[in-house]
This record gives C-alpha cells, sequence and structure tokens, in this order.
C-alpha cells in the first residue's frame, strides 16, 4: 500500500507543478552572460532585454519582486533574450556604451547590441510595460 501511495503523490505533485506553471505563467528565463544572451537573440531573430544590477541593491530586488513578477511583462518578455549584468563586471559591461550606470537600469536592444531604449531605475509594471510597448513600435 505505501508504494502505491506515493505513486499516487508523485502523479498529484505532477499535475500540480504543471498546472501551476500554466496557472501563474512560466518563470522568466535569464541567460548566463552577455555573448550567450546576443548569440541566441542573433539565432532566434529577437531583441535583448539587458538589466544592469548591483549586490544589495534594493530597487534591483523591488523591480525583481514587484515588476518582473507580473503577469503582463512576463508575457510580454518571452519575446525577448533576457540577461542581468551585475554593475561591478567591467567585461560584461562592455557591450554598453557607458562604463556606468545606476541600478537597476534596463536596455532594450537589437541582436546586434544596438540601444533601441533604455529605463533608468525602478519602475512600476504598468510604466515598465510602456517601454515594451516603445521598443515594439520601433
Amino acid at each position: 500500500m505505501k508504494g502505491r501511495a506515493m505513486r499516487n503523490m508523485m502523479k498529484l505533485w505532477a499535475v500540480v507543478l504543471l498546472f501551476g506553471t500554466v496557472l501563474f505563467g512560466a518563470e522568466l528565463h535569464w541567460e548566463e552572460d552577455t555573448a550567450t544572451a546576443f548569440a541566441k537573440a542573433k539565432a532566434e531573430n529577437k531583441n535583448v532585454m539587458l538589466m544592469v544590477e548591483a549586490s544589495r541593491c534594493r530597487w534591483c530586488e523591488k523591480m525583481k519582486e514587484e515588476t518582473l513578477s507580473n503577469e503582463e511583462v512576463q508575457k510580454r518578455l518571452q519575446n525577448y533574450i533576457l540577461v542581468k549584468v551585475l554593475r561591478s563586471d567591467k567585461e560584461e559591461m562592455k557591450v554598453l556604451p557607458e562604463s556606468y550606470y545606476p541600478a537597476p537600469s534596463t536596455f532594450f536592444m537589437t541582436p546586434d547590441g544596438e540601444i533601441i531604449e533604455r529605463a533608468i531605475g525602478f519602475f512600476e509594471a504598468e510604466d515598465f510595460i510602456t517601454y515594451i510597448n516603445d521598443v515594439e513600435a520601433n
């Protein structure tokens, strides 16, 4: 009986996980580094959303917890290749024209690295979506 109960429990968890992803949206996928992100963007003909963040940055955390966890924002960002860059990582920051940006800073870029739109600082989900709209209008 123990084995059967365990199998039933496993099936239940599989269903919960499957429907949980469908109901609550898929979590955003972030590439490991800018080289991978831009290579994937070229291969898939998608734009890149690059987020500059800093360690112990409360506004970066707020951006992730409130804005980037918003269902509509997540849905809209499925059309982009996403990558986070630590402001202190000088090598990764070379993809941007200047060496310093406040955190958080978000850049929408072409697969070739051209900046389409930049959003400096924290934005509520509704305001962030206006930046996405501007990118998609160009």
